[in-house]
């Protein structure tokens, strides 16, 4: 488990899901105007799925890539914690963030799991949700397969240019995929979630679903919250040191 902890934190935590950057619905440089203008920054948590497709090793990148990660690391520089939770359309992630890694991404802390932060008082998780639904099987299979080890290893011989194709024609086949499983809220799996993990924190941040919902579960009193979209409501949560959220509208 991996745990942040600020018992006064000086600034504000903000929480952003599911950008999905590309030049068309989610432009880069709209992304990085909210983020540099943010007031006071401590802390900034990702809930994956930063861009449409996105294969982390700097050989891949195109412009987008570049900008708005240059954008991220301006953050950092400036001494804001930058947390990445791994989504589904992140590909290559390292499994621990070195010292070499860092010098490449702009984060401080990178999990691939569910994510833990002491923040004053309260005690907060954070996930990007994807793996939540249980009975949609063709995803998980997906994911698993595109995520092992052997697939890494194969897709980081072969040349760049026919590496950034093929993943352009997987974000394609995820898009087009289990449609079934894309026009609803899985209302009993998300409310089985929350009865395992809610016993642990005050808050628990879920990205991947795409709307904005508080679940709660009875006698108990922490909650479950789904984080809004960036990519279609231009949404982020704002949190200040007393674990008061605001949410913002850009």
């Amino acid at each position: 488990m991996s745990l942040l902890s600020f018992e006064n934190p000086n600034g504000f935590l903000y929480v952003v899901a599911d950008s999905h950057l590309d030049e068309d619905m989610a432009p880069g440089n709209e992304f990085v105007e909210m983020l540099l203008k943010l007031e006071n920054p401590h802390t900034i948590v990702f809930l994956g799925d930063l861009f449409k497709i996105w294969l982390a090793p700097q050989k891949y990148w195109n412009e987008i890539h570049h900008s708005v990660l240059n954008g991220v690391k301006t953050l950092r520089d400036r001494g804001c914690n930058v947390v990445f939770i791994a989504g589904n359309r992140e590909m290559l992630l390292p499994k621990i963030l070195d010292d070499q890694w860092k010098a490449t991404l702009p984060f401080t802390h990178l999990s691939h799991s569910d994510w833990y932060l002491k923040w004053g008082k309260k005690k907060y998780a954070f996930i990007h949700g994807d793996t939540i639904n249980y009975n949609d099987i063709n995803y998980l299979r997906w994911k698993s397969f595109t995520h092992n080890r052997l697939f890494e290893t194969l897709f980081q011989i072969i040349p760049s240019p026919i590496a950034r194709w093929i993943s352009l024609r997987l974000e394609e086949l995820l898009s087009e995929s289990n449609k079934k499983y894309k026009v609803y809220f899985p209302e009993k799996e998300i409310h089985e979630f929350a009865e395992l993990v809610l016993d642990k924190v005050d808050e628990y941040f879920v990205g991947h679903f795409h709307l904005e919902r508080e679940i709660k579960v009875k006698g108990c009193s922490g909650i479950l919250r789904i984080v809004p979209d960036w990519l279609s409501q231009r949404k982020i949560f704002k949190i200040n040191n007393f674990g008061e959220i605001e949410i913002l509208q850009f």
